[in-house]
């Protein structure tokens, strides 16, 4: 039977409360996200006083629409939504997302009353909605034959298409933190805003994504649950197949104060909350950008069977940092055995240390460094994820130095040091085959701008690439409790 979430997901019509031909407000704007990420759908905008909105012919109620809009988007004052409810009801419309806020962060003696009507009209006709106080959805997969088009009411900017599903009690973290795609390398497929979750909840949205094709990590954004019970039975039930990472915000006092400003509702005790998203193999943290980093590196597929971790650097420093950080987060940094380091000689240079870190001292032998000492560890059986620090464009450093006109004259410098090295092709990518293959996930990390030409051509592999080693030590760490977890349920 299917679920119905799809419907929200997958209409072919929609009607649009709240746009208007100026471009301003959160109405025009929907109706913006709709028609730039190329809804293929019919679009009906509901106006009062126009006859046309954005090119669309309005009508006056939806009434007046001449069929049964599988959505309706709603941005308007509460005071009329529950007017809107009802002749929607009345017109036999099933799915609405509520975009308004101002129902249950209201004070007085008005604080309950317009939900209340809203929820018992919704009741009264068998319509579902999402919200109030919601940004809308996502959805890259609408059409599965064309990914250039989406269905959009949420995140405004055109994503690259994947396999992450969000549902979020924050717009925010359902839309704004994916701003900038190019840069994030994480694809979406699913995103619900969820708001004050009135009638649908995060529940609603994991039984969804339990069984969806089309996602295989779940990302929540939680304030509160309202059924928590059922919330544990099925993060157990879907945590050994689809990993659900998760940020909830509570514990402090000021968080406390901000949930209930922001929802209406009370914050529960954080450890509570960590103890049952323990138990249940939830991955739990605080930062938006581990968050994410976290489901880019879990999309991958690749889970390390242990938490031994090789470090291969052309610095000492940082290989020093990373084997102290791993092994104060919980990793191990096992000594690398004599018949190993014996292996490992044949592609370093004498100055080198094989103990683990691995540090080259700078010699950038691309070959051994991308290809060799990496794939030589992999086959070991010594090491369970591996990072490797200094994946940056030393070419490109070369050929700016070589720019120089004094340094230009000097005839000794060979040609295949002026050369760019398709290191993409025939470094990074036969790799990450290898890293596929014995299931040892490869964390590269490049000091440099993402945007640098050396950071593209690791980046347009699928390659995991960060900028600092905090980041990549932290979520390592974080994945690998959670495949512990795994394989002890199995």
């Amino acid at each position: 039977m299917t679920h119905f979430l799809q419907d929200f997901l997958t209409p072919e019509s929609i009607a649009v409360y709240g746009a208007n031909n100026k471009g301003g407000g959160i109405g025009s704007i929907q109706l913006m996200g709709l028609i730039i990420t190329g809804f293929k759908g019919r679009i009906y905008p509901i106006h009062l006083k126009l006859d046309s909105v954005m090119g669309f012919k309005a009508y006056k109620s939806i009434l007046d629409v001449p069929e049964v809009p599988d959505l309706v988007l709603v941005v308007l004052p509460p005071k009329v939504v529950p007017q809107v409810f009802e002749e929607c009801g009345q017109k036999g419309v099933k799915r609405i997302i509520l975009i308004s806020g101002g129902f249950r962060e209201l004070t007085g003696d008005n604080k309950n009353s317009l939900r209340e009507e809203i929820q018992k009209i919704s009741d009264k006709y068998d319509m579902r909605f999402i919200g109030p106080n919601c940004l809308g959805i996502y959805n890259s997969w609408i059409y599965p034959e064309d990914d250039t088009r989406a269905l959009n009411t949420a995140i405004w900017e055109k994503q690259k298409r994947g396999y992450f599903s969000i549902a979020s009690q924050s717009g925010t973290l359902a839309s704004h933190i994916f701003f900038d795609p190019d840069n994030l390398d994480l694809g979406i497929s699913r995103s619900l805003s969820l708001g004050n979750e009135a009638d649908i909840d995060i529940v609603d949205c994991l039984e969804y994504y339990k069984d969806d094709d089309k996602t295989k990590v779940i990302g929540l954004y939680i304030e509160e649950l309202k059924r928590a019970k059922r919330f544990l039975k099925l993060a157990k039930e879907i945590t050994p197949d689809k990993p659900i990472v998760t940020i909830y915000v509570g514990g402090s006092n000021a968080a406390k104060r901000a949930v209930k400003s922001h929802t209406g509702s009370l914050a529960g005790n954080s450890r509570i909350y960590d103890a049952a998203f323990k138990e249940a193999g939830i991955i739990k943290t605080e930062l938006v950008e581990e968050y994410l980093d976290i489901a880019r590196i879990l999309t991958k597929g690749i889970l390390p069977n242990g938490k031994r971790i090789g470090i291969i650097t052309n610095s000492g420093g940082p290989g020093v940092m990373i084997a102290n950080h791993a092994e104060k987060s919980g990793l191990k940094v096992p000594i690398l055995s004599n018949e190993l380091q014996d292996r490992l000689k044949e592609f370093v240079i004498p100055t080198a240390s094989l103990k683990n870190p691995i540090d080259t001292t700078f010699d950038m032998n691309f070959q051994n460094y991308y290809i060799n000492i990496p794939k030589t560890l992999m086959k070991s059986g010594e090491i369970d994820a591996l990072m490797v620090y200094g994946a940056f464009g030393f070419q490109d450093v070369l050929r700016n130095l070589l720019e120089n006109e004094r340094i230009a004259k000097y005839e000794e410098f060979p040609e295949e040091v002026k050369k760019d090295l398709p290191i993409e092709k025939f470094l990074v990518e036969p790799i990450l085959k290898v890293s596929k293959r014995y299931s040892i996930p490869i964390f590269f990390i490049n000091p440099q701008n993402y945007n640098s030409p050396w950071s593209k051509k690791i980046r347009s592999t699928g390659a995991i690439l960060f900028k600092y080693w905090d980041n990549p030590v932290r979520c390592l760490t974080k994945i690998c409790e959670y495949s512990e977890y795994i394989n002890k349920r199995r």
